[in-house]
């Protein structure tokens, strides 16, 4: 079990974004749920097979028992028992075959690529989070500087005490928004956790995302992915393959329906399509602004070295670097995402 693995571990468990696929397939505990029930009713098919061959093989060692005492017509009505029970047992070979790629094996392989997807969102709203509080960090520590450069002056009556209690409640709610995000994350987390087996409370860590890779959006087919999203739509399947009785004009209306939920899938891929190019485009220009952050503050850590930075500016200096560096990110995981996203659709799910 996962949980076991965990607390042996020495120290919290990194978890990895390239791991999720696995660790949700083995550990999930919805995974698990579906694949029980999944393997019960096979499990069923398969009990009862072995037991029509049994009965099937004691009934053929009575015919040889019977057939070695003279009793051929006892014999012969044993043998034709064992062949019918040898029918039996084909026929529920087929119905094992049928269970494997039928509509619960479909559940299954559904519930485990939603699962995987929702845990690649938490990781990635978590690091979003992540980012935006390093930022809000940094300006919580600025805004506390201000409020205490405030205090000194309003001693030596410098400013009201109007603008000082101003300064306070800016320090404190800056305060407040950087623990409301370490909250938050700590509650992605925690979902996170348990969608991967781990027991309540247990200490993971998740390492940082991947970087994205501009040159899948290269090798997207639209019109291909139409084709192939359409038969992967793990909706669309089950309504196509769902029995039907009903009257001919019933049958021509869910006939309309499933042509219309297949304009709708198409309609939808096409948008995640243009999700991804836009996060391109958002992507780019923020690697563009990072660039020219990393000089600025480079440029500012040096004048702070050489004194020419007081201490407030450069505070202000590095919640804006840090800003930039949340911006950036924030487009990492964005565009990531999208490209998450499209693929998914592609694979069947779409939400």
């Amino acid at each position: 079990m996962l949980n076991s693995r965990a607390e042996e571990a020495a120290g919290p468990k990194l978890v990895q974004y390239a791991d999720l696929e696995a660790l949700v397939k083995e550990f999930s505990p919805q995974v698990q749920m579906e694949r029980a029930q999944f393997d019960s009713r096979l499990g069923r098919y398969e009990s009862a097979r072995e037991d029509i061959m049994e009965t099937r093989r004691r009934l053929k060692e009575e015919a040889d028992s019977l057939e070695k005492e003279g009793d051929n017509e006892g014999a012969e009505s044993y043998r034709a028992q064992a062949k019918t029970l040898e029918k039996a047992a084909k026929d529920m070979d087929k119905q094992i075959r049928s269970a494997k790629g039928s509509a619960s094996s479909m559940a299954l392989r559904q519930m485990e690529d939603t699962m995987i997807w929702t845990a690649q969102s938490l990781m990635g709203t978590y690091h979003s989070l992540k980012l935006e509080q390093v930022g809000a960090a940094a300006q919580a520590e600025l805004k506390q500087s201000l409020y205490e450069k405030a205090r000194r002056q309003f001693d030596t009556g410098g400013v009201s005490w109007r603008e000082t209690e101003e300064a306070a409640q800016a320090a404190a709610a800056s305060a407040s928004r950087s623990q409301s995000l370490l909250d938050e994350m700590e509650r992605v987390k925690g979902e996170l956790a348990m969608l991967l087996g781990f027991e309540t409370g247990a200490e993971i860590e998740l390492a940082s995302m991947p970087m994205p890779d501009s040159a899948r959006t290269d090798d997207i087919k639209l019109e291909v992915d139409k084709w192939r999203a359409l038969g992967n739509n793990y909706e669309l399947r089950a309504e196509r393959g769902a029995s039907f009785r009903g009257t001919n004009k019933e049958l021509h209306s869910r006939q309309r329906r499933i042509e219309q939920n297949e304009e709708t899938m198409y309609a939808q891929i096409e948008a995640l399509y243009q999700s991804v190019l836009s996060s391109r485009t958002a992507w780019n220009a923020a690697v563009s602004a990072m660039a020219a952050a990393d000089a600025k503050w480079k440029a500012d850590s040096r004048k702070m070295e050489l004194g020419m930075l007081s201490n407030q500016e450069y505070l202000e200096a590095r919640a804006a670097y840090l800003e930039a560096v949340a911006a950036k990110g924030q487009a990492d995981v964005n565009f990531q995402q999208a490209m998450e996203t499209y693929e998914w659709a592609v694979k069947g799910l779409i939400r």
